[in-house]
């Protein structure tokens, strides 16, 4: 795991946090180590960690002060509108299906909550493959990547609104003076991310037309 990585995806996720982070009850699902669960920790209310291992999921949480679940987030076992946010980062990639992962976040956010998820961008899959088949990436795990459009497509469907993508990584950060040069790319990340190696959806599940009325 690259910290070069971690940092500009985490730079990303705070950065869509600034629509409605503070003092919101956080599902982060797939926490893996924690890196993520690190940086967002102060950008966040009461942060809930979870992932596929329960044993990653204790740790971080024992780390960090925080609590912890077990989930498989293609299906999550909770009850619908059960957090203010959902944040997810390079999880749903692994995912048997990543388009029902997203559904299951939209599921358990609450309305008028924020959901904040980074993934890679399919357009980059060949890479890895690459990489995969060559030996020099170790990892031998499921890959499911997708496009961002089928990202923002499939969180329209199921109800998400105001719907926002964004990205970091115009090219990998392993290639000489990379690092020196993208931070600067990133800032265009709302533009380029069709073309970036990762990518963050984001968007605000909707009040019932009832309490929207009533506000």
């Amino acid at each position: 795991m690259s910290d070069y990585d971690v940092h500009r995806r985490s730079l990303l996720i705070r950065k869509h946090l600034g629509r409605r982070g503070l003092g919101k009850a956080c599902l982060e699902l797939g926490c893996g180590t924690g890196k993520i669960s690190e940086t967002i920790l102060g950008h966040v209310g009461a942060l809930t960690v979870s992932d596929i291992s329960a044993k990653l999921a204790r740790d971080t949480a024992t780390r960090l002060g925080t609590q912890w679940m077990q989930q498989d987030v293609c299906s999550i076992n909770l009850a619908d509108n059960s957090f203010d946010l959902v944040i997810s980062s390079e999880c749903i990639e692994h995912a048997v299906d990543p388009r029902k992962a997203l559904t299951e976040m939209f599921r358990v956010l609450r309305p008028g909550g924020l959901m904040v998820v980074t993934t890679p961008n399919k357009l980059w899959y060949p890479v890895i493959w690459l990489s995969m088949v060559t030996g020099i990436r170790k990892f031998q795990g499921r890959e499911n990547w997708l496009f961002p459009n089928q990202a923002a497509k499939t969180l329209r469907a199921a109800g998400l609104t105001d719907v926002q993508l964004d990205g970091c990584h115009l090219f990998p950060w392993q290639i000489p003076l990379a690092k020196k040069l993208l931070p600067h790319f990133d800032k265009m990340g709302a533009t380029l991310y069709p073309v970036m190696i990762n990518f963050c959806v984001s968007g605000v599940k909707p009040m019932p037309l009832q309490a929207s009325m009533a506000a």
